[in-house]
């Protein structure tokens, strides 16, 4: 008998709770936000020119500007802003914002 497949909606949940807990400083943030962050993909390659980036992994550096051939360093976990709605990624940045 073949395993039960999960929604697309329940993987992006199973994917929000990891992040929970592999980056605690995100409990501030709540499951449809966490959702929407999920979507982070660029764990390696390089990042677009000009793109604002945030680095789940190292929150204190901030929103930074990608650069043509810059590559995403091992461990990291990148996110642009094009990827998230305005509200969320503004709460992301802001998280550390003055700190």
């Amino acid at each position: 008998m073949a395993a039960p497949r999960h929604s697309k909606e329940e993987h992006r949940r199973q994917i929000a709770e990891r992040l929970r807990q592999r980056y605690r400083w995100l409990s501030s943030f709540n499951d449809d936000e966490l959702q929407e962050i999920s979507i982070c993909t660029l764990e390696e390659g390089e990042t677009q020119s000009d793109e604002p980036y945030f680095d789940l992994s190292h929150p204190e550096r901030g929103s930074f500007k990608g650069q043509q051939g810059q590559v995403v360093p091992e461990g990291s976990c990148y996110i642009s802003r094009g990827q998230l709605p305005e509200k969320v990624w503004n709460k992301l940045v802001g998280s550390f914002r003055g700190r």
